[in-house]
């Protein structure tokens, strides 16, 4: 396949990277120091947790569903590798372990609720992050957390030959995913049952347990990404992950994933989080009030959504 092949079968990834660098590049025009070194590393590490959220949330959403619960899921996950541990390195062998079968066992329980109990996504994630929000204000008494421990705080904060170990993480991720999507057969179960549950259960798919895993896939993601955004920030605290859950959905409506379900491409989210962190500077750096930023990145993002499903529903 030559590269006009490639590019045209996958123009909607193409055009979100255009539009971030489009973006990036005009507005270093107007603000010459947007451009320098150190900022493009901040626009990375920013976008790296973003795109780790979004990583379940893009398998979520191509089988048609929505995750809701990676705010408090996040939350979870950086208290457990802090509070829980004792900021301690060595008690990690087993904190991370742990973790990651709690937010992975947490996950599935939406995803089983939703695909065997019937209980509609949005209701089910909704609850569930709501549940997780009032077990953890109730268990910390709403006390702020512990630093994290020594490792988190490299991962989160140092760079190999330059390279933050976080955007590292994230490119190793971004791997593994969209060989899992393109590559595996867990993929192609992924996208049947975004175009058609019905048609892909009597294709002898388990559409059941794809969707679970799915759900468990991004909560297991979100943890991992609240244990980053912990070493990242130092500590961990109350809240912590509430902005990523609706960063998590525009990255991967950005990205040009179908929020109907069927069809997407995590690169397309990369993309989608790499826009979200560069407009979001660039309405800082404007110095606009908070409100009309909040207004206007609602409302990029608003227009970002309604073009995914308009065309989903032309396709």
């Amino acid at each position: 396949m030559n590269i006009k092949a490639v590019i045209k079968k996958n123009q909607g990834v193409v055009f979100c990277y255009l539009i971030a660098l489009v973006l990036f590049a005009g507005f270093s025009v107007y603000m010459p120091g947007f451009a320098s070194l150190s900022h493009i590393r901040t626009v990375f590490l920013e976008s790296a947790l973003i795109g780790i959220v979004a990583l379940g949330q893009t398998l979520v959403v191509i089988t048609g569903g929505i995750d809701l619960s990676v705010a408090w899921m996040m939350t979870i996950g950086a208290y457990m590798v802090s509070n829980l541990v004792n900021s301690s390195n060595a008690n990690l062998v087993w904190g991370i372990p742990l973790m990651l079968v709690v937010t992975f066992g947490l996950g599935a329980l939406n995803g089983f609720c939703i695909s065997c109990l019937r209980v509609p996504a949005i209701v089910m994630t909704l609850g569930m992050n709501i549940i997780l929000q009032g077990a953890l204000v109730a268990l910390t008494q709403g006390s702020p957390g512990q630093s994290a421990p020594p490792l988190l705080l490299t991962l989160g904060q140092k760079n190999l030959f330059g390279i933050p170990y976080l955007v590292i993480i994230w490119i190793v991720m971004t791997v593994v995913v969209m060989l899992a999507l393109f590559k595996m057969k867990y993929g192609r179960k992924l996208f049947a049952i975004g175009n058609n549950a019905t048609v892909a259960k009597y294709s002898g798919i388990r559409v059941d347990n794809t969707i679970i895993l799915s759900y468990a896939i991004s909560g297991m993601t979100a943890g991992i990404a609240g244990a980053l955004l912990a070493g990242k920030v130092g500590s961990c605290y109350l809240a912590m992950g509430d902005t990523y859950q609706f960063q998590s959905i525009a990255a991967v409506a950005i990205g040009g994933t179908s929020m109907l379900g069927g069809k997407g491409n995590y690169l397309g989210t990369v993309a989608g989080s790499l826009t979200i962190t560069i407009l979001l500077g660039i309405l800082v750096a404007l110095n606009l009030p908070f409100g009309v930023q909040t207004m206007a990145y609602g409302l990029i993002v608003l227009i970002s959504v309604i073009v995914s499903v308009v065309s989903s529903n032309k396709k």
